[in-house]
């Protein structure tokens, strides 16, 4: 008999909880009497919100300070308990989730710790592949690989939007004013070395705009208010000195949004052409709902993080540059740094505007 209960973890960033829904399905097919709950970081969970076969969502909030996160784990931990899991399937796991995972008393506990050589604390199974790199959502599988299940290959995440979230999409973009074919620009980053300099993303907007006479949304979550004005700026002084002859003003073909709710951000993604941007939350968010999406890579190597058919999501990267420098014996080179003052960027300032323009144009859709 399979198992009564299951609880999937993941207490990750936004992109990390996108990639979580692609195992769920493969949990919710393999074990379609089971109830299934999810623990993920509370920001993040609406976008789990819309999965079927998933009984329950636990938002986990993590509190600022030491003392406030310990009792939260404490208090977390015996309410898991008094579920009674049989299985818990800890996706990418830290040592507090592994020790929640513990916590719960499940006979089958699977800990995948993201560390190459890490040991996989707490796991009472082996986990297979260990020590190999992997795209992401294959390393996430071989979690469920280690319980025996038999994962077809190409899963990718899917995020479902609801009919009348799509509505609101569409009347959003309409109040903006904003014209198919719309190019979305996720502009932000987990880290300033991850991003594209903004003047290159006004200088795509303002191509897409003349050239394609569509739309341009800039997107920014809460906290990037400053790229949000920096863009803005770049926009201003490169439309002044460009004479590309866009007809109306620019402003009118060039939006930005900042802090969309996720499920309202799921929605307005899904409704564009095509999104490019850094390797971030949205660009993934992106991809689950269908989107097509150009992905700008600078410090990170592509093969880990970017598990997606390059013929519909294509990325611009430049390899083999001898300033990445952080990576273990055997493993593709990248660069754990903050900020590149030596360098001046090169990683990120290599990538062309009119590369990344062609190949937006290549793969847009033509939305819902």
């Amino acid at each position: 008999m399979g198992p009564n209960k299951i609880l999937a973890i993941k207490l990750r960033s936004l992109g990390d909880t996108v990639l979580l829904t692609a195992p769920v399905v493969e949990l919710t097919r393999a074990y379609p009497s089971s109830e299934i709950h999810l623990l993920a970081m509370k920001e993040w969970c609406p976008v789990l919100e819309n999965l079927p076969g998933v009984n329950r969502i636990w938002p986990y909030q993590r509190h600022p300070r030491r003392l406030g996160r310990t009792r939260g784990l404490a208090r977390l931990a015996y309410q898991l308990r008094r579920e009674r899991f049989d299985f818990v399937v800890n996706f990418h796991a830290s040592p507090s989730s592994a020790a929640l995972s513990y916590a719960t008393g499940a006979r089958v506990r699977v800990n995948h710790f993201h560390g190459h050589q890490a040991k996989n604390r707490y796991s009472t199974v082996e986990i297979p592949g260990k020590g190999i790199l992997k795209p992401i959502i294959e390393r996430d599988m071989d979690c469920l690989r280690a319980l025996g299940m038999h994962i077809p290959a190409g899963r990718l995440p899917k995020v479902p939007v609801k009919q009348a979230e799509q509505e609101d999409a569409k009347v959003y973009l309409s109040q903006l004013g904003l014209k198919k074919p719309i190019l979305g620009l996720a502009l932000g980053a987990s880290r300033p070395t991850k991003t594209w300099p903004l003047e290159r993303f006004a200088d795509l907007a303002l191509q897409w705009a003349s050239k394609t006479n569509g739309g341009v949304l800039g997107l920014v979550g809460p906290g990037e208010e400053h790229l949000m004005h920096e863009f803005l700026k770049h926009l201003e002084g490169l439309h002044s000195r460009s004479g590309l002859g866009i007809q109306t003003d620019f402003r009118e073909k060039i939006q930005v949004s900042c802090g969309l709710p996720l499920k309202k951000l799921a929605a307005v993604l899904q409704s564009l052409s095509v999104l490019a941007g850094n390797d971030s939350g949205p660009r993934h968010l992106a991809v689950a709902v269908g989107t097509p999406t150009v992905t700008l890579f600078g410090p990170e190597h592509p093969f880990e993080w970017h598990p997606y058919p390059v013929d519909k999501n294509p990325y611009c990267f430049i390899d083999e540059l001898p300033c990445r420098k952080d990576a273990d014996p055997g493993m593709p080179a990248w660069c754990g740094l903050t900020t590149c003052t030596v360098e001046e960027h090169k990683c990120m300032r290599l990538l062309g505007v009119e590369n990344v323009f062609t190949q937006c144009e290549k793969v847009r859709g033509t939305g819902p």
